[in-house]
């Protein structure tokens, strides 16, 4: 039964790196491709090449959050975490509410953690709330303040402001698929310690094929949404969502990057009095960042029992 575990829960995880690279091809590649700054493919090969590269140099340091909550999982455990995750995602899909996948993990951790008696409140755990929480309002008041100094204080040459910004957006595609892949990608792989090494090919090679596959259908929905963004509110916002994530990154904190890139956006909209969302879509996004987690937790709790 174990070896059966163990062989699922790669099967899982290879589904989930599928699911990342190809859901979040939009928010690293979407606007240098919606824009036209470069071509679909290489957009694509900019962006998987960000992702194997986050997940080699930095993706380690996300595998502690498995390790603090669940220091000894068994192979049983470690399905239920990867299968409850998959399970709350592709709810999200079929409700078309845009749940947070590497949230839901998160969750799925906790809720595994509270049902083999290792969890804890401490500092770490605090943290994690503590970032999930406060990100997005930076994030978004951060929009508004770079959007107006930009208005004030940004060159009067067009011309020279929009090359500067194109190669900023062209930086930061590439720059936001790293951050992917150590935040996400690499929380995905630290769930198996037994299986570190098959778990992490496994993992890249599935980002990879999603970018090639279930991307091309995402860029098609949501590049015209990108596209409508002016170049610095597309700029700032994709700097904040990154550079959050980065930073919560070193610290070893799960955060999503798209929770925080759509809060850049919000904030630049607000600074040019643009109504990039209307009220149903913010209340979705909104209402995503609390049910990712929770829905994940309750799910890993009950398979876990259920495997367990």
């Amino acid at each position: 039964m174990t070896d059966l575990f163990s062989a699922a829960s790669l099967l899982l995880a290879g589904l989930l790196g599928i699911v990342v690279g190809g859901n979040n091809l939009s928010a690293c590649s979407g606007t240098i491709i919606g824009t036209g700054m470069v071509s679909k493919r290489s957009g694509i090969l900019i962006a998987t090449a960000g992702y194997i590269l986050g997940l080699s140099l930095e993706g380690p340091k996300l595998f502690q959050v498995r390790e603090r909550f669940l220091p000894t999982e068994t192979s049983a455990q470690v399905f239920s975490i990867l299968f409850a995750t998959l399970l709350v995602f592709v709810g999200g899909e079929f409700a078309r509410v845009p749940l947070s996948l590497s949230k839901a993990l998160t969750g799925a951790i906790l809720g595994v953690s509270l049902s083999a008696g290792t969890l804890q409140v401490n500092r770490y755990l605090g943290l994690i709330f503590l970032f999930w929480t406060t990100a997005p309002i930076v994030a978004t008041g951060l929009g508004v303040v770079l959007v107006g100094l930009d208005d004030r204080y940004s060159p009067q040459n067009l011309w020279l402001k929009l090359s500067i910004l194109k190669a900023g957006l062209l930086f930061l595609g590439f720059f936001s698929a790293y951050v992917l892949g150590n935040n996400t990608l690499g929380l995905i792989v630290g769930v198996p310690s037994s299986q570190t090494f098959e778990t992490a090919v496994v993992v890249g090679l599935g980002a990879v094929l999603g970018a090639f596959t279930l991307g091309q259908g995402v860029l098609r929905r949501l590049t015209e949404g990108i596209f409508q963004l002016r170049y610095p509110n597309a700029f700032f916002a994709q700097l904040l969502g990154t550079s959050s994530v980065e930073l919560a990154s070193q610290l070893g904190i799960p955060v999503s990057i798209t929770e925080t890139v759509s809060s850049g956006i919000i904030g630049s909209g607000f600074a040019r009095k643009m109504r990039v969302m209307n009220v149903r879509n913010v209340f979705l996004i909104l209402t995503s960042w609390v049910v990712s987690p929770a829905s994940g937790a309750i799910a890993g709790f009950l398979l876990s029992r259920l495997f367990g």
